[in-house]
């Protein structure tokens, strides 16, 4: 997006996705250093492994290093948009793989909101798959990211 000056126009709705993005993938980090205190096996390799190919498959659907044939990032977005809000989900739903495996303690010290956001961006991600409203798009990318943000500074803070 930043490597050349003729390049694509940017598009604010999907600059918030690309910004929700890079705060899940720095959380996701923050988070795996818990995994510390974990006695390592396989299974919990894989899917630390699994959870980052999933954050590396956005990024590159988010933020493609080919830009030939893009002449705006709107244009861009509506066009991928099943991919985007498809890979979201997936990494969404595995999280809940990834938190239990912190402990069901942890999981569950989350509380229902955390269920209820595993639901809600999940079903929000599915229309936003389904519908190429602009309006939508752009309520939900700042009601969906303003909520995450305050969500992940005010949950994960500090690694206790």
């Amino acid at each position: 997006m930043v490597t050349t000056k003729d390049g694509p126009r940017p598009y604010w709705v999907h600059l918030m996705w690309t910004y929700y993005l890079f705060m899940n993938i720095t959380m996701f980090w923050w988070w795996e250093f818990r995994l510390s205190t974990l006695d390592w096996s396989l299974p919990i390799y894989l899917v630390v492994i699994i959870y980052a190919t999933l954050f590396f498959f956005a990024s590159l659907v988010v933020q493609p290093t080919n830009l030939d044939g893009i002449s705006s990032y709107k244009e861009y977005y509506y066009a991928n948009r099943r991919w985007i809000f498809g890979l979201i989900i997936a990494f969404t739903l595995w999280d809940v793989v990834d938190t239990t495996i912190k402990g069901v303690d942890h999981l569950l010290g989350l509380g229902t909101e955390y269920l209820a956001i595993i639901i809600g961006v999940c079903s929000a991600c599915a229309v936003a798959i389904i519908t190429p409203n602009e309006r939508y798009h752009q309520i939900f990318a700042v009601v969906w990211i303003i909520y995450n943000t305050v969500f992940q500074l005010r949950t994960f803070f500090v690694i206790d």
